[in-house]
This record gives C-alpha cells, structure tokens and sequence, in this order.
C-alpha cells in the first residue's frame, strides 16, 4: 500500500538525524555514518547489507541533485515509511569515480512498491536546496552550519512544502558536462573518453546552448558517407579514416561537425513528458533549456535508475 507523501521538511529531517561537519575520510564511510544513525527507526533490518547496496549504487553513479548535494537512495521491502539522515561537509567529501565532492548529504530510504515517496522528496530537496543556493550563492555555506538546529532552520522552513508533481528540473542533471563550439576535435575526444559519456550539450561563452555532439558524430565524421553505401569495408583494414580525422585533431574545430538540432524541454514540464520523448525521439540525453539557457540534462540512463533502481 502506498504511505502518504511527505509535505514538509520538518516531518522529516529531525535533529537527531543530522551530523554536521562529517568527520570521515571518504564517502562510503559517510554512507555508514549516516546509516548509524537510522538504525533505531529500522530495527529489523541488515544495515550491513543495506550500506553494501548502498554503496554499490553510489560508486556506480552518485545521486547529485545540486553540485556538492547528493541523495543517495534504496528502497526496502517492508520499510512502512521514508526515513532521512542527513550530514555536512564544509571543505567536501570526495565521491568515487568524479571529480565532484559532496558538501550535503541526505540519505533516503523509502518502501520497495512506494515510488512516489522517494520522488516527492527528491522534488522538494531539489527545490528547496536550489532555492537556498540561489540565495547563499554557495551551498558550502549551507554546509557551513554549525548545529543540526540551524540546518534545520535553514532548510524546514516555516513554508517550506514538497512540490505537487515532479517536474524535469526535479530530476535533471544541473552540472552537465559541457563543450564550447571553439573547442577541438581533440577536446572532444578527450572529453567523450576520459568521462565515459556518449552525449555531450555545445554551449557558448554565456552559457547557451549551441548544437550537440555525440560519440556517433565523431564515427560519421570519419566515415565519409560514400564510405558507408559500400557493401564491403574489408579494403580498408587499416582505420585509414580514423587515422586522417586523427591527424586533425587539433586543428578542427567542434563548431564544424556538432549537431543543431536536438531534443528539449523546459524545466517545469511534467516529469512523466521525459518517458514520451525518451521513446520518440530515440536520444539517450534530453537537454533542459529555458529559452537558449541550457539548464541541466536528463540522461536516459539516469532516468531509468531513478524510476526503478533502488
């Protein structure tokens, strides 16, 4: 049966929870910090095994919200109700597998069948977190608090309500990788294999966004196209394309092969619209734009753990 969603901060984050200023060396060690502390609210389950999932998931792909902000989740089975702990890290808790370091951390666990719990909280520390941010400039400044009493004040407020439906800004990305149309073929390359990405939004000096580049432009990019109307590619057995687009790698420009048309939506369109143009459009990223601001990006892969992994 689904449990209520949650409507405010104050139902949730108590101050019993909080830590502030974790006094670990790395972020699994944070995950099991955090994890002690809700151990009196699920008495029978394996907190073992949980901060192994846990853990698991995390090194996979970090939760991040807001850069410096992470929400690292699990669903349980037979959990009657979300719970949240919380911890603070002014100088960064270094994530594994990013160059990002975590200055909040909200630890959620949510019941197995109840996706909306989990998806409402995330729409409302997302919300609350940028709003604060916008504020503070710096969410190390909101790290900075001394006590779980001024957390709480900070981010409880008296108004402060979880959103009605999720919406993309809840469940985009905000600190994308990102391109400049000046950069080199090289800088693509470079970009593309270091991160392990396939997608990548071109944007200009203000931050607008200029066309898009993906690991297949830069197959097609060498593979002329009356190269792929050929029936057999066995002549070529020496990568003779690759290794001429490679000998100017340097000198081309991204501006000269990135693509300008890609798909968009605006951040407060209903999440569920993501699911629809995942389908239709046959993209794995899906650019937040408002106007030609780029946003964020919502990744298919991270939609898909967000929605059902856990």
């Amino acid at each position: 049966m689904t449990t209520p969603a949650p409507s405010h901060f104050s139902s949730l984050l108590q101050p019993e929870n909080i830590i502030c200023n974790l006094q670990v060396d790395s972020y699994p060690q944070a995950l099991k910090t955090l994890l002690n502390l809700l151990e009196p609210q699920i008495p029978n389950f394996d907190t073992q095994t949980i901060l192994r999932e846990l853990i698991v998931r995390e090194r996979l792909a970090p939760t991040m919200v807001y850069p410096g902000v992470v929400l690292p989740h699990l669903r349980l089975s037979g959990l009657p109700k979300l719970v949240l702990a919380a911890g603070t890290s002014p100088s960064g808790i270094a994530l594994e597998n990013s160059e990002q370091r975590a200055h909040v951390i909200f630890l959620v666990l949510t019941p197995q069948d109840d996706l909306t719990a989990y998806l409402q909280f995330l729409a409302g520390i997302s919300k609350q977190v940028m709003e604060i941010s916008k504020e503070h400039s710096d969410v190390r400044l909101i790290a900075g608090c001394a006590t779980p009493k001024e957390l709480c004040a900070a981010l409880a407020l008296e108004n402060a309500k979880f959103p009605k439906f999720i919406s993309v800004m809840h469940l985009m990305d905000p600190d994308p990788i990102t391109l400049l149309e000046s950069d080199s073929l090289g800088k693509v390359i470079d970009t593309l294999s270091n991160n392990r990405i396939c997608d990548i939004p071109v944007v200009d000096e203000q931050g607008d966004v200029r066309g898009v580049v993906s690991s297949e432009d830069l197959l097609r990019l060498s593979l002329p196209e009356h190269l792929l109307w050929m029936h057999d590619l066995t002549p070529i057995i020496d990568f003779e394309p690759f290794s001429d687009l490679l000998r100017k790698a340097r000198e081309m420009n991204l501006a000269d092969f990135m693509r300008e048309e890609y798909p968009s939506i605006a951040p407060d369109a209903p999440a569920i619209q993501l699911a629809k143009m995942f389908l239709i459009e046959k993209k794995r990223q899906i650019l937040v734009m408002n106007g030609q601001r780029l946003l964020g990006v919502v990744n298919l892969g991270s939609f898909i753990s967000k929605l059902f992994w856990a």
